[in-house]
């Protein structure tokens, strides 16, 4: 069998798998929302929406969302893409906060302004919004320049062929990233944004 043609099988085979994934219910995101609505006001964050992020869901699902304490339902969904780490592995599953590590970093964060991508070669990207790490195991997020950004389209037709790894930042679908910055206009307080697995 050519290279080629191993390789040509291996692409068909992730889109089959991850298409499958796509037709697996999508289990809910569970976490203590009581409790984050209180991490909320004791930090003075928005006591309206939060982002949720579990990675302990595979890629392939919708682990990225926006959660509205007032409806006490998630309002919108979007893949969310995973850091490669510096061994580009697209299927990674470790987390790390140490400058250069290209890992994400799980915890609380609370979501800064809008601001151009750092690398001038990734200008198909569109603007994405600082996160600030809250806790000691992303208090390096700014300094990594980790963002949420839109991801490529893909992110939007999804099962066709979407590989979603980054070098840390939040990746998500074009669709989310007009979805925050509707709320973020709404609310009077910065939004947080809680990593876990």
């Amino acid at each position: 069998m050519t290279k080629r043609r191993k390789i040509t099988i291996a692409v068909i085979t992730v889109i089959v798998l991850l298409g499958v994934l796509r037709l697996i219910p999508n289990r809910s995101f569970d976490i203590d929302t009581k409790e984050l609505l209180e991490y909320c006001q004791s930090k003075g964050l928005s006591d309206e929406y939060c982002i949720l992020v579990d990675f302990s869901k595979p890629q392939g699902v919708d682990r990225f969302a926006i959660y509205s304490f007032t409806d006490n339902a998630v309002i919108a969904k979007s893949l969310c893409a995973q850091g490669r780490g510096r061994e580009n592995n697209i299927f990674c599953r470790k987390f790390s906060n140490e400058i250069g590590s290209n890992y994400s970093s799980l915890g609380h964060y609370q979501i800064g302004r809008l601001r151009p991508m750092s690398h001038p070669f990734l200008w198909f990207f569109n603007d994405g919004y600082e996160v600030h790490g809250l806790d000691s195991t992303n208090s390096n997020a700014y300094e990594r320049a980790i963002l949420i950004h839109n991801g490529n389209a893909c992110f939007e037709t999804y099962p066709l062929p979407c590989i979603p790894a980054s070098q840390g930042c939040f990746t998500v679908s074009t669709a989310m990233m007009k979805k925050i910055a509707e709320i973020k206009k709404s609310s009077n307080k910065p939004i947080l944004l809680f990593a876990y697995k």
